[in-house]
């Protein structure tokens, strides 16, 4: 665009110099210009301007163009910006809504318009995960109890193999032919079975196969007491192997020296008197126990006069006591025996009572 004061000069000049004039502006040349609506006016004020040459016009040009159009130009729209800005109200594009808020809604208003699909679909996807979920809890549910059945499979089989042990356990603890070590492997066989037997209870809560519990937990509760009683019968065994236990009692005067003899009676007497108080009650063997705080009482009493026998040289004496004390012990060794008779007999009564383990 041009200045207004050139558009002025341009429209005050003849036709034949405004083509020149903008052809020096760059515009074509052909162009006709419509002036008629400027001739009235060219024409009262013709007299009232100054006398100016075609060559001050055309230097006037020149100085137009010897500017930048597009600084003119820029120049021109930045006044008439200004002119503009001055007379408009400030924009109130500043004070719209923020253009997420926007979008939300646009979102919600979306969903309002499609919730006759929207709420099906969520139902839908609702139930599809109810129903997973049902389905995985379920299965993880067989695999649980398939887990737990084949569990008591393997502890009920292993429980009833150990269980059969029993007799021979009872035999093992309740004849004094079967030596200290043949005892203590059939106690260590005993507790295996009692932790076989923990096991198998601690499973019987989870098992569904089982109608009646209560008597498989009755006949439970007796194969614990006999394996209880079997483990107390095998400690009270061991503790009563070492009890009154003799190696020699000498009565001739070249065999006898008082003061290993005095010590090694001495010894017997506390060791028998720290396993008497150990023993377990036991009911079959109460008769026994009462028996053997007797024959302890008696072998201690024997025993210093069997060393008074020696110191005196009295070997006869000494032997008739020497006799007493193995007779005290041979007494005590067969109540012994007796309660053990009497508890095998109960031991096998219980047992064959039980019943196999479901």
């Amino acid at each position: 665009m041009m200045n207004i004061r050139d558009y002025l000069l341009i429209n005050k000049t003849k036709n034949p110099n405004k083509i020149k004039i903008l052809d020096l502006l760059g515009f074509e040349a052909d162009i006709s210009i419509d002036t008629s609506e400027y001739q009235i006016e060219n024409i009262e004020e013709s007299d009232n301007l100054n006398q100016q040459s075609f060559d001050e016009l055309i230097s006037n040009t020149e100085e137009i163009l010897s500017t930048p159009v597009q600084s003119s130009i820029d120049t021109y729209l930045n006044t008439e910006e200004n002119m503009a800005d001055s007379s408009v109200e400030p924009s109130t594009d500043t004070f719209n809504p923020l253009k997420i808020t926007s979008q939300i809604q646009k979102v919600w208003s979306d969903l309002e318009s499609r919730r006759k699909w929207v709420f099906p679909t969520l139902i839908g996807v609702l139930v599809l995960g109810i129903i997973s979920i049902s389905v995985s809890s379920f299965v993880n549910y067989r695999n649980v109890q398939s887990e737990i059945a084949e569990d008591a499979i393997i502890v009920t089989s292993n429980s009833n193999e150990l269980i059969d042990l029993l007799p021979t356990l009872i035999e093992i603890s309740t004849n004094t032919f079967y030596s200290k070590y043949d005892v203590s492997n059939a106690s260590a066989n005993l507790q295996q079975i009692e932790s076989s037997l923990i096991e198998y209870r601690t499973n019987l809560d989870s098992r569904t196969d089982i109608l009646d519990k209560n008597e498989v937990i009755n006949n439970l509760n007796d194969i614990f007491l006999l394996v209880n009683e079997l483990d107390l019968v095998i400690t009270y065994r061991i503790l009563i192997s070492e009890i009154l236990i003799y190696s020699e009692l000498p009565v001739d005067e070249e065999n006898v020296n008082i003061d290993n003899l005095t010590t090694e009676l001495s010894s017997i007497i506390a060791q028998s008197k720290v396993n008497y108080s150990k023993l377990p009650e036991i009911m079959e063997f109460n008769n026994h126990k009462n028996l053997v705080e007797v024959a302890l009482i008696t072998a201690e009493d024997l025993h210093g006069r069997y060393l008074a026998a020696l110191r005196n040289n009295e070997y006869e004496v000494a032997t008739s006591i020497s006799s007493a004390i193995l007779l005290n012990k041979s007494t005590e060794i067969r109540a012994f025996e007796n309660s053990l008779a009497d508890f095998n007999q109960k031991s096998i009564n219980i047992y064959n009572n039980l019943a196999d383990l479901p």
